[in-house]
């Protein structure tokens, strides 16, 4: 069981696309890191040709007449900018040039400079995405690592049923083929026993009849098993695993997971759990910003250069004049009959619903929890039971051929014994299936590995080379 399980966490496709998923999360955690750095961009329009007629006055006939105009333009800038996550500002820094030649009687040529500029521009009272972004960016990727693997443990689950499955088929064909043995062996056994008049026609045919549904029913099995082990090798992405038998795993001696200390584990390591925090964050987030953005909009934008114009280049690059600009904008509805108000109201009140839902699922969990570690508590006394059963069963079944051999019980008692037999080992691996199947639900919702004491976790650098 563990060598497929470990399989299936390296080589099944689901386990490629949780690969995928974590590393989709890590890049989107990159990418909201470098916005809170400087950024630096270029513009550049090297060439800009334009030759066409425009309108123009013509102020000594008092008239708008067509004229000819054809100029090449060329500009570029560089700039850097800095966001303010406290303020919600953002600051930047360039510098600009721009040629133009207006081709006439005379070719004209202007420069325009902004050797530098620097300006700030910040809202007032508005809302600050950046502020509330930065509140959830850590916890986000920390879920995306939680989510990793919470997935491996479903990877796991979903292995376990496979698994079982193919251990169950596997168990039904060692059966199946003993049974018809056994059923060949008692028809000759009956054949003989006919000639010598111990036993009737009907038993004789009985017998015959068992041996023929042995045959059916092992043809049944193999192919059930076939069809387990290609649903096998295609979730495991391997080519046959039909030169493998699946060996049942033992049970973990007394492991008894305490309902405390899962609670406590799963409080630290679920991500769902973790999530629950994100929403209740993003839910505060979200009322923010619809108060803000149903109050007056205030901001203030304001900037200190140097420019020059010239018809030369080096004309351009000296005697630099002041560039001042402050502009203040405010804007704010005298009369919208209560529709702003209305908006907020809608928020609080879907805030109040989204609180009761979250409280809702994190009692969900922690129920779904304490009932997992229940069942996987009490599933040992269960699993010990079904194998004493299946050692009962096989025994009685032996001691019950041998009477039949000798003539103390009929066919039906026989069937009976071996069909209590069958039934016996597969709920043995029904409740084996079980407990593994609670030990390992009850590991994903705490990521916590009880049997060897120790918190999951992962390479994740490495991760992100694979």
């Amino acid at each position: 069981m563990e060598e497929t399980l470990e399989m299936a966490s390296q080589e099944s496709l689901d386990a490629f696309k949780a690969k995928r998923q974590y590393g989709a999360d890590y890049w989107r955690y990159r990418s909201f890191e470098a916005r809170l750095l400087p950024h630096v961009d270029f513009e550049m329009e090297p060439l800009t040709y334009n030759r066409s007629f425009i309108q123009r006055y013509d102020p000594d006939n008092n008239i708008d007449v067509y004229r000819l105009q054809q100029n090449l333009n060329t500009f570029a800038q560089i700039s850097v900018s800095q966001n303010i996550m406290a303020t919600g500002a953002k600051i930047y820094l360039n510098s600009s040039f721009n040629r133009l030649v207006n081709y006439s009687e005379s070719n004209i040529e202007n420069y325009s400079t902004t050797p530098i500029r620097i300006g700030l521009n910040q809202p007032i009272m508005a809302f600050n995405e950046l502020k509330w972004l930065n509140k959830t960016a850590e916890m986000e990727y920390e879920k995306a690592k939680k989510d990793f693997l919470y997935e491996q443990q479903q990877i796991y689950l979903r292995t376990l049923s496979m698994f079982f499955r193919w251990a169950l088929a596997h168990t039904q064909v060692k059966i199946a083929v003993e049974n018809k043995e056994n059923a060949h062996r008692l028809y000759n056994i009956g054949k003989k026993r006919y000639d010598l008049g111990s036993i009737e026609k009907d038993e004789l045919l009985n017998l015959e009849l068992d041996d023929f549904t042995s045959t059916t029913n092992l043809n049944q099995v193999q192919q059930q098993l076939q069809e387990v082990i290609s649903e096998l090798n295609l979730y495991l992405n391997r080519d046959d695993l039909s030169e493998y038998t699946p060996e049942l795993p033992e049970m973990v001696s007394h492991l008894k997971i305490s309902v405390e200390e899962a609670r406590e584990y799963a409080s630290q390591n679920n991500p769902n759990l973790l999530n629950i925090n994100i929403r209740k964050i993003n839910a505060e987030k979200n009322l923010d910003q619809t108060i803000k953005d149903n109050r007056f909009d205030l901001s203030i934008n304001a900037s200190y250069g140097l420019n020059q114009q010239a018809n030369t280049f080096a004309d351009a690059y000296s005697h630099f004049l002041d560039q001042q600009i402050v502009a203040v904008q405010f804007s704010m509805p005298l009369l919208d009959w209560g529709e702003r108000k209305g908006n907020i109201r809608v928020a609080r009140m879907t805030k109040e619903v989204q609180d009761i839902e979250i409280s809702q699922d994190e009692n969900d969990i922690h129920r779904q929890l304490e009932l997992k570690v229940s069942n996987f508590n009490l599933q040992e006394e269960q699993v010990m039971a079904a194998l004493r059963a299946r050692e009962i069963s096989r025994e009685s079944y032996k001691i019950t051929e041998k009477r039949f051999l000798s003539g103390k019980v009929d066919l039906l008692r026989l069937s009976s014994a071996r069909e209590a037999w069958q039934n016996a080992s597969e709920q043995y691996i029904e409740s084996l299936q079980n407990y593994w199947n609670y030990y390992y639900e009850v590991q994903q919702l705490t990521l916590y590995d009880f049997i060897h004491d120790s918190a999951l976790s992962k390479n994740f650098d490495k991760l992100l080379e694979e």
